[in-house]
């Protein structure tokens, strides 16, 4: 186990290509030939895409886990007349900011990082939850059913008996909107992807917990953890995605989407809908 740079870790540091989460459920959800493209070294020519609206994510994983990458204040004299930073001084302070991995906000939106540090806070709190910083941002390397697999996990504490928390931001933390948000984004894959790296390298077979928080006021938090029969399904996803990742690497060949002509059924619940409609 090992700290790592966000940058080290995404630049993949394992003797070989080597399967993250993220390309698990690339694999799983689209295709081989999706998950070459974004592995760093199966595509070296692959380039980060930077999206504006993954800072507050970044920020709020910095605040609230008490480590990563970090973020600055963009000065209010180089943002133009409106507060919008499209002046030659505010592209150049982001620029230099981003290229010493530091995610820079506006005063607005450092208040919104710190309004959501003091609910995120107190809910924890309330479910006797503690996210040590020196626990934060671990990484780990291992080989899993004849592959290299990696994780940076979020907060593990120290106690064995305590699960692998990973923090999201979202937009609604109901857990009718978590639960869509794991199916939509495949993060059970994520979760069972983590669980076996970190038994892989540790021996404990740790459940896995979700802490989801909204961005906007009041900033809510739920935590979420998957149900038995949904964690099983995971886990044969999981090992379904190493059984694809072994096959490609050991063939050299990624495809893509099967060929062929794909007749689609409509889903039951638009059959449904249908026919409460012409009663």
């Amino acid at each position: 186990m090992t700290r790592l740079s966000s940058a080290d870790y995404h630049s993949d540091p394992a003797p070989e290509a080597s399967l993250s989460a993220t390309l698990a459920k690339l694999l799983i959800s689209r295709s081989p030939r999706h998950a070459w493209l974004q592995s760093p070294k199966l595509n070296p020519a692959r380039k980060s895409v930077h999206r504006k609206t993954f800072d507050i994510g970044r920020a709020a994983h910095r605040a609230i886990l008490g480590c990563g990458d970090d973020y600055v204040l963009i000065p209010d004299d180089v943002l133009a007349a409106n507060g919008a930073a499209s002046t030659k001084e505010a592209k150049a302070f982001i620029a230099d900011a981003r290229a010493r991995d530091l995610t820079p906000l506006k005063a607005e939106e450092i208040s919104q990082i710190e309004a959501m540090k003091l609910v995120a806070d107190a809910r924890l709190a309330d479910h006797g939850v503690t996210l040590d910083p020196a626990r934060s941002e671990l990484c780990a390397i291992a080989q899993i059913d004849g592959i290299w697999c990696r994780a940076m996990f979020d907060n593990v504490p120290s106690d064995p008996r305590e699960p692998i928390y990973d923090f999201k931001t979202c937009e609604d933390a109901s857990p009718e909107a978590c639960l869509r948000a794991i199916l939509n984004y495949g993060y059970d894959i994520q979760a069972e992807h983590y669980r076996a790296v970190w038994k892989a390298v540790t021996g404990e077979d740790r459940n896995f917990v979700f802490i989801f928080q909204e961005k906007s006021d009041p900033h809510e938090v739920t935590l979420v953890r998957l149900s038995g029969s949904f964690e099983a399904m995971a886990k044969r996803r999981a090992t379904r995605a190493r059984m694809m990742w072994a096959a490609c690497m050991k063939s050299g060949e990624w495809p893509g989407y099967p060929t062929g002509l794909h007749e689609v059924d409509a889903p039951s619940w638009l059959v449904e809908r249908e026919f409460q409609e012409e009663i």
